[in-house]
């Protein structure tokens, strides 16, 4: 079962257009390359980037998965990236709540085309990544995580404010 959520885009770059709505699936492997949702947990070394995302009603990131790799101390850790600026970001399996693989963009009014400045810094971004694709599919993590239906809530509310009326 997939779900939909938007994105800025802009830590993205031009790969995934401002104003998109996102599909994502916990169903599927993930590949090197791929676009994946990520949510962290509020734990260890992402508990700062994490209480920042969630205190801003972020629910988690958008981010390329570059891989799978061991730590020194012998636990999985994934390699993610960002293209706008080019960073990449090693994640510990266990401080994942979600990682799940984009399959989709429904285009929105509010989405903008890429201009040829953008299209020339994705390029130079991604290149910036490729050193760092150290491959190693994955198996999605949390795949019975979804993100709160706000919408659903809301409409809950106002029928249980009808029913006490």
């Amino acid at each position: 079962m997939t779900y939909t959520f938007f994105t800025e885009g802009h830590c993205m770059g031009g790969f995934v257009p401002t104003g998109a709505q996102l599909i994502a699936d916990p169903a599927p492997d993930v590949l090197p390359g791929q676009l994946v949702a990520v949510v962290l947990k509020e734990t260890g070394p992402m508990r700062g980037l994490a209480q920042s995302l969630h205190g801003n009603s972020w629910l988690g990131v958008v981010k390329m998965f570059l891989g799978t790799t061991t730590t020194r101390a012998g636990r999985k850790a994934f390699m993610l990236g960002q293209l706008e600026p080019p960073i990449v970001l090693a994640v510990e399996e266990a401080h994942m709540a979600a990682m799940h693989l984009i399959v989709g963009v429904k285009e929105t009014p509010w989405m903008l085309e890429n201009t040829e400045e953008q299209d020339a810094n994705l390029e130079a971004a991604l290149d910036l990544m490729s050193p760092w694709m150290c491959g190693g599919a994955t198996k999605p993590i949390g795949p019975n995580w979804r993100p709160v239906d706000i919408e659903a809530m809301v409409e809950s509310a106002k029928q249980l404010e009808n029913v006490d009326a």
